[in-house]
């Protein structure tokens, strides 16, 4: 059983993770991660900013550069599991 819940739980962060807003900068931008694509795209409302592609960088460096030059105003309600799954995906080599 417990094998069974942890099973479940996973499947449920890895869904969390695919897709999720990182949050919204200072200067009300909001940045949403997309994991098959390992990019960031960053839209005002409708207007597309930016998409950076990480290409294998970890999504916590994108989260502390913008930290650094734009300031965050919110993170996403799942953006902790999902830098946190990023790292991890990442450090193990695979897209898991």
């Amino acid at each position: 059983m417990a094998s069974t819940q942890r099973q479940v739980t996973q499947d449920v962060v890895d869904q969390i993770a695919r897709s999720f807003t990182l949050g919204t900068d200072a200067e009300g931008y909001t940045h949403h991660y997309y994991r098959p694509a390992d990019a960031v795209v960053v839209f005002d409302g409708r207007e597309l900013d930016h998409v950076e592609h990480l290409d294998g960088r970890r999504l916590e460096a994108w989260e502390r550069y913008i930290e650094g030059k734009r300031g965050w105003r919110s993170h996403g309600p799942h953006s902790e599991i999902g830098i946190s799954e990023d790292d991890r995906r990442k450090r193990n080599g695979g897209d898991d």
